[in-house]
């Protein structure tokens, strides 16, 4: 089951939701230079969530938290609003280096993908609890 593919999609193409230009004025959109394109930021997020099943979700939250971002975590898990995270927040969990690695041979810049994944995380943990809990989550 790729639940996580499904949220993916629906978070990705919900962030660049703009009113589609007639189809014979339509082109390829790319991201700015340095910037993940959707297939990347798809491709990269699956990596960090575990695959489609999103098996690496407790771990990911496991990381945050040993980072002392339990508050963030809960809002996110949880029903209501979610707390944010900026870059600096994501480039301590995964790491300067960890990052790096999945950035480097996209083409993409680090910081750049810190701040999308900082954008994204959250909503991907909030559409992955809809019931408001993780399994094995203390």
């Amino acid at each position: 089951m790729d639940i996580l593919g499904e949220i993916l999609k629906q978070v990705i193409q919900g962030a660049g939701a703009q009113p589609a230009p007639a189809p014979q004025q339509r082109q390829p959109q790319q991201p700015p230079a340095g910037m993940p394109s959707p297939g990347d930021l798809n491709d990269i997020l699956t990596q960090i969530f575990g695959g489609g099943s999103a098996s690496k979700l407790p771990d990911v939250v496991r990381q945050f938290e040993e980072k002392g971002m339990r508050e963030q975590v809960d809002s996110w898990v949880r029903t209501g609003p979610n707390k944010p995270v900026d870059r600096r927040q994501i480039e301590d969990v995964f790491g300067q280096r960890e990052l790096e690695q999945i950035a480097k041979p996209r083409g993409i810049d680090r910081e750049q993908l810190a701040e999308v994944l900082s954008r994204y995380i959250p909503k991907i943990i909030d559409e992955l609890t809809p019931q408001g809990q993780i399994a094995g989550r203390r």
